[in-house]
């Protein structure tokens, strides 16, 4: 299932997709997977069938972990969002992913 969504770029409605629980692809990776790849928050909205104002939540709440990232411990910072610590590890491995992109890009220019 997780190579099927993956590949095709979307999420089946199952137990751990709706409610964001367990080791899935969560909305709200995806989400701002594609936020950041500069893809606008109407298509992101319309590609995960999600509203637009969910997009920006979550895009909002990646903003504040990239924020912090660097400057608190991932626990600190789930605190201090008030996220969960499973989400926080999720965005800073985003973070972290977006990061090791822009460094391979460098090396290859």
């Amino acid at each position: 299932i997780r190579e099927y969504q993956a590949e095709h770029g979307v999420i089946l409605p199952y137990r751990g997709t709706i409610h964001d629980i367990g080791p899935s692809l969560t909305h709200k990776k995806v989400i701002i997977e594609k936020f950041l790849q500069n893809i606008p928050t109407p298509d992101i909205a319309r590609m995960t069938q999600h509203t637009e104002e969910a997009c920006d939540r979550y895009i909002k709440s990646f903003k504040k972990v990239r924020m912090l990232y660097g400057k608190m411990k991932q626990v600190e910072i789930a605190r201090t969002l008030e996220m969960s610590e499973r989400l926080v590890q999720e965005y800073i491995h985003l973070i972290e992913e977006q990061e090791h992109k822009k460094e391979e890009v460098n090396h290859v220019s």
